[in-house]
């Protein structure tokens, strides 16, 4: 929140330096007028010409620092939303929201301070700011004539622009699923190329991008039209003036020459406009997508001052309900027990153990440690009491010893290959001379599926938290290291939380939990 509130802090000071330009610039062509009509010298003009530069430049380089800072005050803020998303809200919809959010999105947002508000800003204020000087120059109603003639030629722009926008709405929707289908396609290559060979695996996502293209060639269609509304819009009061000029014989060549620098310079700014709709229209869309990611539902915390102590690791689930298949779950677990969760598929064995580490909360009932309910833990707190294998375990692109050492930051060399070989990886350690200094590839691809788990195992063991949750945890193990993990766990002090649909036998369960 600190960030956004800076972020709107900087933007209002451009906002003003901005809105600064503008009245000096206006004043700059005022003085020339005047100069030119009274025949003046040239001095004050070229005084207030130099003031005008000297801040336009100034607020410019403050704009382009304030985009940097900007973005970093925007990534700062998502960074600390997304540090309390409730995990259930990452669905695929939402992590391509997310993926176009940071990767696009708030990077597009650098050029707000330098560009946009100078277009947003300093373009209506011109005009409106130079229509005194043609009164003082031609008189108030040659400065009604040359109002209204503005006027009219920012209303054709408004239609203009409005026209384009509606034609332009789909397309950042056709992005977004662009986006969603590439992130399928990336996620779940092998899947996809397997089950519907290399042809029909990019059927989806070609399906997406010909939308984004026909959405694209839609907006550019109506882009044509609009940019030649705006150009017949723009030349309106000039020509209107020029026109007066010439109707009513008006005998001062010098006082003509000022209004028509004036009313040329209020007409120039409208132009700005035939390319502002898209540019508008992307914005909205833009701080649309990162007000849905930074209001992503959250799960509440106490503050430190606030926050109780649990006292030992024993766990209980008190009447827990939880849509769509828990319903009235009860268990008291004492601390170092080996809990077996059984269940068929979709009795909610992922989701008991999801709000056992408060990935979510029941909908009813409660979770307590150590005799203190998980609502009332911080969750960094929570986080340092558990351990956590899923059945399909993130490996980060870099070292065996950095993906283990994850586990414990700042643990020893020795501490990390010794939680390596208690989880069974110590062929892997001995196949190259590196041990765990070698690469494991992108995401792990240098490590077979196994490997994998094993990692993650190992990371887990590593971080020796006091409860241990595996779920499917061994699924691409062969038995023989299946074995071979159950029994390093055994020999734990932990409470583990175990699913398996292999034999649950060899992990030696104290008790069962039956969804």
């Amino acid at each position: 929140m600190n960030s956004a509130n800076a972020a709107r802090r900087r933007l209002i000071t451009i906002g003003f330096g901005w809105v600064s330009v503008a009245v000096l610039e206006a004043i700059a062509y005022t003085t020339l007028a005047l100069s030119i009509a009274d025949h003046r010298s040239p001095v004050l003009v070229l005084a207030t010409a130099a003031i005008a530069l000297f801040v336009t430049v100034l607020v410019s380089r403050g704009g382009y620092f304030t985009g940097a800072r900007l973005v970093g005050d925007l990534y700062d803020a998502l960074g600390d939303a997304f540090a309390r998303t409730k995990l259930s809200w990452f669905t695929d919809d939402n992590r391509a929201l997310l993926a176009t959010v940071a990767g696009r999105g708030i990077p597009s947002l650098m050029s707000v301070p330098a560009h946009q508000l100078q277009t947003f800003l300093v373009t209506p204020l011109i005009p409106l700011l130079l229509l005194p000087g043609i009164a003082v120059v031609a008189g108030l109603g040659v400065m009604l004539l040359v109002g209204g003639l503005l006027a009219v030629s920012l209303a054709a722009q408004t239609l203009a622009q409005r026209a384009l926008s509606q034609a332009d709405a789909r397309r950042h929707e056709a992005e977004l699923a662009a986006t969603q289908s590439t992130l399928e396609l990336t996620d779940h290559l092998e899947l996809l190329r397997t089950a519907a060979g290399p042809t029909r695996s990019v059927e989806r996502i070609e399906r997406s991008w010909r939308d984004q293209e026909t959405a694209l060639a839609r907006t550019n269609l109506a882009a044509a039209p609009a940019t030649f509304i705006s150009a017949i819009a723009t030349i309106v009061p000039l020509a209107g003036a020029v026109i007066f000029l010439a109707a009513t014989g008006f005998d001062d060549p010098a006082a003509a020459l000022a209004l028509v620098i004036l009313t040329a310079r209020a007409a120039a700014p409208l132009d700005e406009l035939a390319l502002a709709g898209i540019g508008v229209n992307e914005l909205r869309a833009t701080v649309r997508d990162y007000r849905a990611a930074t209001s992503a539902p959250a799960l509440p915390e106490p503050s430190r001052q606030d926050a109780a102590r649990p006292v030992g690791t024993d766990i209980k689930v008190v009447a827990v309900d939880h849509a769509p298949v828990l319903r009235g779950i009860n268990a008291e677990i004492p601390a170092g027990e080996r809990v077996l969760v059984a269940g068929r598929s979709g009795t909610g064995k992922s989701t008991l153990l999801g709000l056992l580490m408060r990935f979510d909360d029941p909908d009813e009932g409660s979770v307590t440690l150590g005799g203190v309910s998980l609502r009332d833990l911080p969750y960094d707190d929570l986080a340092a009491h558990i351990g956590y294998v899923p059945q399909d375990p993130l490996v980060f692109s870099g070292t065996l010893g950095e993906n283990i050492g994850l586990g414990r930051p700042g643990a020893t060399e020795t501490e990390i290959e010794d939680a390596a070989r208690r989880a069974a990886l110590g062929a892997v350690l001995d196949r190259s001379a590196l041990g765990i200094h070698q690469d494991t590839g992108h995401q792990g691809s240098a490590l077979s599926g196994g490997e994998r788990q094993r990692v993650a195992i190992a990371r887990a063991f590593l971080k020796d938290a006091p409860v241990l949750v595996l779920d499917e945890a061994t699924s691409a193990l062969d038995e023989g290291t299946e074995r071979r993990i159950a029994g390093a766990v055994r020999e734990l002090a932990a409470t583990v939380f175990v699913v398996t649909h292999r034999d649950p036998a060899i992990w030696e369960p104290t008790r069962t939990i039956t969804l």
